[in-house]
């Protein structure tokens, strides 16, 4: 599979620097004054500097969650989500939302978590047991109900 390209809006570039190279560990391709490339696990996003960012909207819902309608992320090995999911809380980086299990013992079961980078853009890493489930569907919104916690 070939990697991904995305470009995002961000307030300051040393600010971007920083969260997504110490935060997170991500390592950087190349900087302009405008923009830096990331490779982010293997994929190319770009941090773009603006003057402004419109408001980010909270209002998408998904399993009880304010999920942001705009966000990007990982998914992840299982046990690299839970050794990220733990580096991130050590670190004492704010959760949009806090990590836990949605879907619980239903088609796409996945542990999920949501933190925003300093110009408020979103991100999720996610992870699957099976990653069959990734693209998996349920008739008659079986997978529409949940909300486990992981401790």
């Amino acid at each position: 599979m070939r990697p991904f390209h995305l470009a995002f809006p961000v307030l300051d570039l040393d600010d971007a620097e920083e969260f997504y190279v110490k935060v997170i560990g991500c390592s950087i391709g190349r900087r302009t004054p405008n923009s830096i490339n990331f490779n982010f696990h293997g994929h190319q996003i770009v941090a773009h500097l603006v003057e402004s960012i419109r408001g980010s909207s909270a209002d998408g819902q998904v399993d009880g969650k304010k999920v942001p309608p705009f966000h990007f992320g990982l998914v992840m090995e299982w046990d690299d989500w839970n050794h990220f999911r733990d580096v991130l809380i050590q670190k004492n980086i704010s959760f949009r939302i806090k990590p836990h299990i949605r879907y619980p013992g239903k088609v796409g079961e996945q542990a999920t978590m949501f933190i925003d980078d300093p110009s408020g853009n979103a991100l999720e890493f996610k992870s699957f047991r099976d990653d069959k489930n990734l693209f998996a569907t349920s008739k008659g919104g079986e997978n529409e109900i949940g909300g486990g916690v992981l401790d």
